[in-house]
C-alpha cells in the first residue's frame, strides 16, 4: 500500500512463511498477538485473510501507534478499542486492541493461533509467566503457539551501567514452557543470524489440553 517495505516488515513476512508450513491462515478464526508493536505482523495476516479476528494485547503507549497504523491501512476494518471492549462479542470485529489488564476479557479456548515476536525478551519473569498462562488458557486444544525472541536478554535501564543487575537474564530456553505441548519447530532463526548481532530462537508448539 502507501507504506514502504521496512526491515521489520521483511522479518515478519519471513515468520509468516514459517507459520504457513504448519497451518492455513485462511482457516483461522481468531488470532492473539501479545505485543505486536506497530502492527506489522497482524497487518500481514489481515491482508491474507480479512475474515480472521485478531486480538492485540499491548501497552497503551504502543497501542497509540498500532491502532492508527492499522486503521489507516484498512479503513473498512471493524476495530474495537480498549475502552469499548467490556461486554462485546469479539468475533464481530476484525481487530480488537486490549491493554494487559484486560486479558481476562479473552474467552477460554477461543484462540486458534497465539503469537509473540520479540517482546517476551523485554518483560519481567513474572510477566512472561502470566502470558504463558494466558496462552494455555485461551488457546484451543491443538491450536498453535509461535514465538521468536533472543536467546538471552539481560535486563537494562537508565542505571544499567552503573550498578549490578538485580534481575536475572531472560533466557528463551528457560521460559515456562508447558511440557504437555507438542514441539513442532525449535531452532535458531536463520534470518536473524544474517541481520542481527543477537541470536534469536524460533519455537512453535501445538497446545495440548
Amino acid at each position: 500500500h502507501k507504506y514502504s517495505v521496512t526491515p521489520m516488515v521483511l522479518y515478519n513476512y519471513y515468520y509468516l512463511n514459517i507459520l504457513m508450513t504448519k497451518l492455513q491462515i485462511s482457516k483461522l478464526n481468531t488470532i492473539l498477538e501479545i505485543g505486536s508493536g506497530n502492527g506489522n505482523f497482524i497487518a500481514l495476516i489481515h491482508h491474507m485473510n480479512s475474515q480472521t479476528t485478531i486480538i492485540d494485547v499491548d501497552l497503551p503507549e504502543t497501542l497509540c501507534l498500532s491502532i492508527p497504523y492499522i486503521a489507516d491501512l484498512f479503513p473498512k476494518a471493524k476495530i474495537l478499542f480498549p475502552h469499548e471492549a467490556e461486554g462485546k462479542f469479539f468475533n464481530d470485529y476484525d481487530f480488537i486492541f486490549l491493554t494487559p489488564n484486560q486479558i481476562d476479557l479473552i474467552n477460554d479456548q477461543s484462540i486458534d493461533l497465539s503469537l509473540n515476536i520479540r517482546s517476551f525478551q523485554e518483560m519481567t519473569h513474572i510477566q512472561i509467566e502470566n502470558y504463558f498462562k494466558l496462552i494455555q488458557r485461551v488457546g484451543k486444544n491443538n491450536s498453535l503457539f509461535f514465538t521468536s525472541n533472543t536467546v538471552e536478554k539481560i535486563p537494562c535501564g537508565p542505571n544499567s551501567y552503573n550498578q549490578v543487575q538485580k534481575d536475572p537474564p531472560n533466557r528463551f530456553s528457560e521460559y515456562p514452557w508447558d511440557k504437555n505441548n507438542e514441539i513442532l519447530i525449535y531452532e535458531l532463526c536463520r534470518f536473524m543470524r544474517l541481520v542481527s548481532l543477537e541470536s534469536h530462537y524460533i519455537r512453535m508448539e501445538r497446545l495440548k489440553k
